[in-house]
C-alpha cells in the first residue's frame, strides 16, 4: 500500500508543483498582441509570457511598464492571470 501511495505522489507532484501560481517584478520590453505574448525584463533576464483571454490588468502590458505579473506553468509556457503596475 506504501508503493502505492509513493508512486500516485510522484506522479502528481510535478502537476501540483506546475499549477501554482508565482509572482514576479520586471519591466515590459515588447508586447505581441497578435500572438498574445510579452517579454518582461526581469533579474533573472529576458522571459516571454502568454496572456489568455481571463487575464486580469492586461490594459497595464504596454512596453516599458513596471509591472507585477502573476503566472503558473500551463503546457509549458508560463501563462499569465494577473499584471498590476508596480
Amino acid at each position: 500500500m506504501k508503493k502505492i501511495a509513493t508512486i500516485f505522489l510522484l506522479l502528481i507532484l510535478p502537476a501540483v508543483l506546475s499549477a501554482a501560481e508565482v509572482k514576479i517584478k520586471g519591466t515590459i520590453l515588447k508586447v505581441d498582441k497578435t500572438e498574445n505574448r510579452f517579454v518582461l525584463k526581469t533579474e533573472r533576464g529576458e522571459e516571454t509570457f502568454e496572456t489568455t483571454k481571463s487575464t486580469k490588468g492586461i490594459e497595464h502590458a504596454k512596453e516599458g511598464a513596471k509591472v507585477t505579473v502573476v503566472f503558473s506553468e500551463k503546457d509549458g509556457l508560463p501563462k499569465v492571470s494577473e499584471i498590476s503596475r508596480d
